[in-house]
């Protein structure tokens, strides 16, 4: 069921905390492929996904008289060949121009349930929570490139490097989201493999990513930061978008 099994291995304290931290609204990219339907009464509706937080979605639907506040219904989340069933609970509705809003509480009948749609929810917590960082707090180390930082979520930070000549080029970038981390060069006009890691134990000095393509990780960190590309915020530039989007092959 679990969408990642190398990352994002909440522990129900964990878990507790991203509740709380989580819980406002977030609104997944346009290209982030992730469906969803609602099923009551042996009917399946078809929705479009508003937001999501940690124990709620917003969902936009035909009108229909069944559908009332404290009425119990299940939703069908659909993520590349994962599929996730949740019970929910109607907590409020408003009619729409294009169609009805309902806005889910979601009832999680197990642990690994809610652990799993956590996971789905980060690579758009990720994406969406992006700010630029002050340039007062980080040095530009290098005069050849203008470094650009930001900010997001649960210690993620991406850093891009641009450069400094006029009509300068992007360079390179440094992703870490959450506990993973990946990183990529321009070469001669082409975008060089990025290196894929993780902070495990693996004899490394605590902080320290660590190096390791085994055992399905390097595919999952790949996994992540394909889905946070579409989830990017407004704050981060067309360009760096574009230059990331070149590593996501």
């Amino acid at each position: 069921m679990l969408i990642f099994r190398r990352i994002f291995n909440f522990e129900k304290a964990k878990v507790e905390q991203l509740e709380k931290r989580q819980n406002q609204r977030y609104v997944p990219g346009p290209g982030f492929p992730l469906q969803a339907k609602v099923y009551y009464a042996g009917r399946d509706y078809a929705v479009k996904i508003q937001d999501l937080s940690s124990n709620g979605i917003g969902l936009i639907v035909a009108r229909d008289p069944v559908f009332a506040a404290g009425l119990h219904l299940h939703v069908e989340l659909i993520l590349g060949t994962n599929k996730l069933e949740i019970e929910a609970r109607i907590a409020h509705l408003k009619p729409q121009e294009a169609g009805l809003y309902l806005g889910l509480g979601l009832v999680f009948g197990e642990f690994e349930l809610q652990k799993t749609y956590l996971q789905l929810l980060q690579p758009i917590v990720i994406g969406q929570s992006l700010k630029p960082m002050a340039a007062d707090p980080f040095i530009q180390d290098d005069p050849r490139y203008i470094k650009q930082v930001f900010i997001g979520e649960g210690d993620s930070l991406l850093t891009a490097r641009m450069e400094a000549t006029p009509g300068g080029q992007m360079h390179s970038f440094e992703f870490m989201m959450h506990d993973s981390f990946c990183r990529g060069i321009m070469r001669q006009g082409t975008a060089a493999p990025f290196a894929l890691e993780t902070r495990e134990d693996g004899g490394a000095k605590p902080g320290e990513p660590v190096f390791e393509t085994s055992g399905g990780l390097h595919e999952e960190v790949r996994q992540l930061f394909r889905w946070t590309l579409p989830n990017l915020s407004p704050s981060v530039p067309d360009n760096v978008r574009a230059f990331l989007q070149r590593f996501a092959g």
